[in-house]
């Protein structure tokens, strides 16, 4: 018989926490797109309105 590390449950919740970390990943680097984009078309101005853009973005997407 074989002896695993970790037993099932463990591994559902790493998976889990895994798949967490990997959206959260993805969704600041759309944030983060989102924010270059509007730089490069001075939509929103410069400097500290699009940091102000981007931690808005970053509070409504991932909290």
């Amino acid at each position: 018989m074989r002896n695993f590390e970790i037993g099932p449950q463990e591994a559902g919740a790493k998976n889990k926490a895994s798949e967490r970390e990997n959206e959260r990943a993805a969704l600041e680097a759309v944030i983060n797109y989102a924010i270059q984009c509007a730089r490069e078309t001075d939509i929103l101005g410069a400097g500290d309105a699009l940091e102000e853009a981007r931690l808005n973005l970053s509070r409504a997407i991932l909290t």
